[in-house]
């Protein structure tokens, strides 16, 4: 769902990463004990890790933990990447795992995604996100009443898109934050 109609993000990794934690902290508001963390170390079964970003919640009297990487590619992301996201979740003990992607991701890695459960998130230029009914060719401007994000996604579950933003982003709050 990538719009070539639009230049890719041009945020550097750390900028990325940090968005993606602001996405992230604007859907957890609600959430008990919600706590996220930017580049933290955290020791698994087989040595620690360097998470872009860890979120921490209650549900239902549990502790739950969300390992989030965040891949600023210029080509889309690669199964392999999702195979070590899964090993490090199972590694340190976390029930949840996202990624969030500047370029897409290749049919196989979504296939591993859907059969792990792990979230995949195409971050996109948010004007890409706005269209109308005269949808044509080129990049449109949406105005300013609209109140579009600079920097948006797309939660990709199948065929399936689900907008989300700091804004908006029930499809991935639910998918995150539930303890399903």
């Amino acid at each position: 769902m990538i719009d070539s109609r639009y230049p890719p993000l041009a945020l550097k990794p750390v900028e990325f990463e940090l968005e993606v934690r602001k996405m992230l902290d604007a859907l957890g508001h609600d959430i008990e004990d919600y706590n996220s963390k930017h580049r933290e170390r955290i020791q698994g079964t087989d040595g620690d890790y360097e998470i872009d970003v860890s979120v921490r919640f209650q549900a239902l009297g549990m502790s739950f933990l969300v390992l989030v990487e965040c891949k600023h590619y210029k080509n889309p992301v690669k199964r392999e990447v999702l195979q070590i996201l899964y090993d490090r979740m199972r590694s340190v003990g976390a029930q949840k795992g996202a990624i969030f992607a500047s370029s897409g991701f290749q049919s196989g890695a979504l296939e591993y995604a859907r059969t792990h459960n792990i979230a995949t998130v195409s971050l996109v230029d948010g004007r890409s996100t706005y269209y109308t009914k005269s949808f044509g060719g080129g990049v449109i401007e949406p105005p300013a009443f609209a109140n579009i994000p600079s920097v948006a996604g797309w939660l990709v579950r199948g065929n399936t898109f689900s907008m989300v933003s700091c804004n908006y982003g029930e499809a991935l709050a639910s998918f995150l934050f539930s303890s399903d």
